[in-house]
């Protein structure tokens, strides 16, 4: 399986790779028969996003029409395109131009939000440990989601660190290690629903206000309320003493194969059944977390010039966010990629734009704060504990 997951990133990488223009180019119109678009090839210097760039052409560039007149190795500037961006010509920097010219304050405030959400998360787990009974500071919920962020960045899935943050917190615990363990994957579950909430009242909106024309994909939309329906629904279901009575659930579950641990998980979730009040505070407490890393991941965006909407943003990563937290890949490197790639293209911008942006938000987000928790982790005067306790668990 390990073989697999490390297969799937080695090709979903390749694809990506495979996807990215490297070079800078000049995209002429869509033919109104079909067909491609013209493309005209060269260097570009200076800002892109702004009309202080040059852009020359290369000598190995055949031109497809006559660009203002413009020749191999002709020296266009934004003065020079007027007649032509007017009538669909498009500047599409590469992905090296793309990475150079990002803008430090963006980035510094999508890092700085990012960091934001860190805290509120650590606020969020003790909220659900409390219920589960588990009494522990903000100091070290927060020491623990550092330290489970770097092991992001060696698990399968953006979401690998989890395991190892449930398997520390019940160190030194003689009871109730279950619950406390479980109370990641609760935190982790809210957080979900609250994300995918986002996307479903920004698509609502949309629909609500768009008039007769779908401003987003039908699929997207239908994909998104399902699953938050079927989150709420099968949440509430499973919480329900009545559902439960009614389906016998304390009655065949220890009689399926490993039923002893599947009891335990069991009564470890149900136990939120009794705290429904901490519940819906650990779910409130998620909204602004989540809007917090929208706009860290809207604001990184802005850095690298994808211009996309704020409200685009807040469908594209909530819906990328939860695909990626299936354990494909090794902290999910590929498959995110993949999929703000297609998207970007899908809103408008390019998939060059989508993948840049991805690589810097996790090398920002996963690998810079995952370093943080890594230094955390070696620090601390109880790693050798901790590492005796991942060893058992």
């Amino acid at each position: 399986m390990t073989l697999l997951k490390i297969a799937i990133a080695v090709l979903l990488t390749w694809y990506v790779l495979g996807q990215i223009e490297t070079r800078d180019r000049l995209v002429g119109p869509k033919p109104e028969g079909g067909g491609d678009r013209a493309e005209i090839f060269g260097d570009l210097s200076g800002d892109w996003r702004t009309t202080d760039w040059v852009f020359r052409c290369s000598n190995q560039t055949e031109q497809p029409s006559p660009l203002l007149g413009a020749a191999p190795n002709a020296t266009l500037q934004p003065a020079d395109l007027e007649g032509a961006f007017a009538v669909g010509w498009e500047l599409r920097p590469g992905f090296l131009a793309i990475v150079q010219g990002i803008q430090p304050n963006w980035f510094l405030g999508g890092a700085a939000l990012w960091g934001v959400l860190l805290v509120l998360a650590a606020v969020r787990w003790r909220i659900l440990l409390r219920a589960a009974g588990i009494e522990t500071s903000i100091g070290n919920a927060l020491r623990l989601c550092f330290v489970g962020y770097f092991f992001n960045n060696v698990m399968p899935g953006v979401t690998g660190g989890d395991v190892v943050r449930g398997a520390l917190i019940t160190r030194g615990l003689e009871q109730d290690r279950w619950k406390a363990a479980l109370s990641v994957v609760v935190d982790r579950l809210i957080g979900l629903v609250a994300l995918i909430t986002l996307a479903a009242v920004v698509l609502a909106y949309g629909l609500l206000t768009s008039g007769e024309e779908a401003p987003y994909p039908p699929y997207l939309s239908q994909g998104v309320f399902l699953f938050l329906g079927a989150a709420v629904l099968g949440g509430g279901a499973y919480l329900s003493q009545r559902v439960r009575d009614a389906i016998g659930i304390e009655r065949w579950l220890p009689k399926l194969p490993g039923g002893g641990t599947l009891t335990k998980i069991d009564q470890g979730l149900a136990i939120y059944r009794h705290s429904p009040g901490r519940l819906a505070a650990a779910y409130l407490m998620s909204l602004p977390l989540q809007v917090c890393g929208v706009l860290s991941f809207w604001a990184i965006g802005e850095a690298c010039g994808a211009g996309l909407r704020l409200q685009d943003d807040f469908v594209i990563f909530p819906v990328v966010q939860t695909i990626s937290a299936i354990p494909l890949a090794p902290a999910g490197w590929g498959v995110g990629e993949t999929l703000y790639g297609h998207s970007f293209r899908l809103f408008g911008s390019s998939f060059t734009l989508g993948v840049a942006v991805s690589i810097l938000f996790r090398l920002t987000t996963q690998l810079g704060f995952g370093l943080i928790g890594g230094m955390v982790w070696v620090a601390s005067s109880q790693r050798k504990e901790e590492v005796h306790t991942l060893s058992s668990s």
